[in-house]
């Protein structure tokens, strides 16, 4: 079987939640012996030779495309935001570059395009509608609300014009992109009941997958007491950190004085940075190498996010340490109940610190079912997509 897989950026190194997602796919399709061509994007820092080798431990063939910044680009893009939302702009291939890509593809003969992030939507849809192949969609979000959201909670006037911008043109953009999905696969199954409320029958849930350390991951003595992990550019983890630490931190000093508390992620903002600066007994972590080892550093590990949509990869990534989880209800919706109930769950300000101080006051420990979370989120899930492909092509 031969699967062109189109990702909106480029999966490695897996330093945020949506690149864990879809290195992990990447790899469980490679395990259950999918050959794989992979299509995509890169921008700021070119990958390194040693993240390519890597990629190619896993993928056949592999097509990274930069997305381009000159002003004949920057041009062209602010016509195509007449019909496209801000992301999917910078990832429309035109001419001889596309051509060049449906050369490569109808040479490695694939058997399904699969769309992972719809922002690379327009190459997928070129590629299954120009060489006659089946089209599968991974959605990460119900994007329009997710980006909404991500506008509601911005601040200042460069991000808030940014993501009206990523919300113009989005939610024709995503359900005509679902609609004409041959299937598609949602990563909540909260998510997969909006869209069949919308009258789509050809949805499937496939949930993140997680991969357990061969280790133990649990130090004898953590340096801190709270830890949040989380990608700090994106606005609804940024405001979720500045509300944890402007109006959950002062009432858990009030009760525990000396608390210590880690924030670490990729690319924090201005506002971060000073208030981790500002708050006494708070670090900050900036793109940290380890997930393992911020995660291994605390005694309870938190998740503040207050806005969003889909399924929050942290979350899951925290059930594994075996520590006390302290999460808003944003933090763990889309997750199944079974999971939902290895977290203390608050919603506003008070309860949330008066579960993080009955964490670390009681220093219990959360050993989720390993049994369970392998069966909801290990290898095998990718197994349902591979029988979709078999069963529509006769296989």
């Amino acid at each position: 079987m031969k699967i062109t897989v189109v990702c909106h950026e480029i999966p490695y190194p897996p330093i945020h939640g949506g690149r864990i997602d879809m290195w992990r796919r990447l790899k469980a399709f490679s395990h259950f012996g999918v050959d794989l061509q992979l299509i995509c994007w890169w921008y700021d820092t070119p990958p390194t030779h040693e993240e390519i080798a890597e990629i190619n431990k896993y993928v056949k063939q592999l097509c990274i495309v930069p997305i381009k910044r000159t002003l004949g680009d920057r041009v062209r893009r602010i016509v195509d935001l007449l019909y496209y939302p801000l992301e999917v702009t910078s990832r429309i291939i035109r001419g001889k570059q596309l051509n060049s890509l449906l050369y490569d593809v109808r040479a490695f003969n694939p058997d399904v395009i699969l769309l992972d992030g719809i922002h690379g939507g327009e190459i997928a849809t070129a590629l299954s509608k120009r060489l006659n192949v089946p089209l599968f969609t991974r959605s990460h979000n119900i994007e329009h609300l997710y980006y909404r959201r991500m506008l509601a909670s911005a601040r200042g006037l460069k991000n808030k014009i940014k993501r009206f911008l990523s919300v113009s043109n989005l939610e024709k953009y995503e359900k005509n992109l679902l609609k004409n999905s041959t299937l598609f696969y949602d990563i909540s199954a909260d998510d997969l009941k909006f869209w069949q409320s919308q009258g789509y029958s050809n949805g499937r849930w496939l949930p993140p997958i997680v991969e357990f350390p061969e280790y133990s991951t649990t130090p004898k003595y953590p340096i801190y007491d709270l830890v949040f992990l989380g990608n700090l550019s994106l606005e609804n983890n940024a405001a979720g950190v500045v509300w944890f630490l402007n109006d959950v931190i002062p009432i858990i000093r009030a009760n525990l004085p000396k608390i210590r508390v880690l924030i670490a992620g990729l690319n924090p903002g201005k506002e971060i940075k000073q208030l981790c600066e500002e708050v006494e007994g708070v670090d900050l972590s900036i793109n940290p190498v380890s997930a393992v080892e911020i995660y291994q550093s605390g005694r309870v590990l938190i998740n503040p996010v207050l806005k969003g949509s889909g399924v929050k990869i942290k979350s899951i990534e925290m059930l594994i340490y075996g520590k006390p989880l302290v999460s808003t209800p944003e933090g763990v919706s889309g997750l199944p109940e079974e999971v939902r109930q290895y977290f203390k769950i608050a919603a506003d300000a008070q309860s949330f610190a008066a579960e993080v101080i009955k964490a670390l006051s009681n220093s219990v420990t959360t050993n989720a079912d390993r049994e369970l979370l392998e069966s909801m989120f290990g290898y095998k899930v990718i197994e349902g997509v591979v029988s979709d492909i078999k069963a529509l092509k006769g296989l």
